[in-house]
């Protein structure tokens, strides 16, 4: 358990919550993106203030222009009080912040929205951090919108693929909406790959609900998707279409899993690194221990990238490649020899 923070540390939190605020509404650069998830991953608090720092932010919008000018204007003339915390300009964005939670008090029924933020993988794969501290894969060309609530953490797949990692909060249901299907769940794992023409869920952890996006289309009778299990639905829901007989459900054993989120994995940059090189980075990944029977294998230079979790098929590479024998020892070991080493 985390320690309560220090006075000056908890208001030192809360001035870097609310600039990361104000900067996320304007938009992140590529580089501030990464820096606020480094930020954001160092520690679990940092989350929390997220939450509570974007909720005030989204109440401004609903300040009255008479309310709102005279707190900046106050603030503003009072520079010296705030100068420890923020710049003027933040530090009045600050103080609206405050009133906003103090408005927020006095009128609790009104459930205030958090800001739209996108996340986009353009060349590569990409992982994100969503403000609750769930963890998003995307795969190229993909776009995930957060649109979190106090009540519930709503995310649009707008295009491609993503894998979630979801923070358990089960006060707080997380559900990611995917063309016409949404999938509901609490503290789970699962993939989603909207195409054109179909919408395909893959559950790798836990359990999730797949129900249809809109509220017309019948799904009472559907059953959660455990791990391990796979939901594809094709085309479009009509308004008297039952999401039970249109999903088309299939259970996938973990090398099936594997090769179908095959993209998460990441991909090892040879550049001509030694294989002696290459065998310690595959043992990083993997767990395997590769050796060699004929030392001046071990010299050999590659190029190119490979997956970093694929020791078994870089081997096989290998052995086809430049004529290797491979012996797989009891406890795992690989072990590679020039098959016209054998007969010496």
């Amino acid at each position: 358990m985390n320690a309560p923070l220090p006075d000056s540390s908890a208001e030192l939190l809360r001035t870097t919550a609310a600039r990361w605020t104000v900067r996320r509404d304007r938009g992140l650069s590529a580089a501030e993106a990464i820096e606020y998830e480094l930020w954001l991953a160092a520690d679990p608090r940092h989350a929390v203030a997220m939450q509570r720092s974007t909720a005030a932010w989204s109440l401004l919008d609903r300040l009255p222009e008479s309310a709102a000018i005279p707190v900046v204007a106050a603030v503003t003339r009072r520079r010296s009080f705030w100068r420890r915390a923020l710049t003027v300009s933040s530090t009045a964005v600050a103080a609206a912040m405050a009133l906003g939670l103090f408005v927020w008090s006095r009128q609790s029924s009104v459930v205030p929205p958090s800001p739209v933020v996108s996340f986009v993988a353009l060349n590569s794969p990409r992982t994100v951090t969503l403000t609750d501290g769930s963890l998003v894969q995307l795969n190229t060309g993909s776009e995930v919108v957060e649109e979190f609530t106090v009540a519930e953490r709503h995310v649009l797949l707008a295009r491609g693929e993503a894998h979630f990692s979801v923070t358990k909060n089960p006060a707080r249901p997380f559900i990611v909406r995917a063309g016409a299907l949404q999938v509901r769940a609490v503290g789970t794992a699962f993939n989603i790959n909207l195409q054109s023409s179909a919408v395909d869920v893959i559950v790798t952890e836990g359990r999730v609900q797949v129900t249809p996006a809109a509220s017309s289309v019948s799904s009472s009778s559907v059953p959660a998707l455990t791990a391990g299990e796979r939901a594809v639905l094709r085309g479009e829901l009509g308004p008297a279409s039952d999401l039970t007989h249109a999903l088309v459900r299939s259970r996938l054993d973990a090398a099936e899993i594997a090769g179908v989120l095959a993209w998460r994995a990441p991909l090892l940059r040879l550049g001509g690194a030694t294989l002696a090189e290459l065998a310690i980075e595959f043992e990083r990944g993997t767990g395997k221990h590769l050796v060699f029977a004929d030392p001046s294998l071990a010299e050999l230079r590659f190029g190119g990238r490979f997956r970093a979790d694929d020791l078994d098929g870089f081997t096989q590479v290998l052995a086809t490649t430049l004529d290797l024998d491979v012996e797989r020892t009891a406890d795992g070991t690989i072990v590679l020899r020039k098959k016209d080493s054998i007969s010496r």
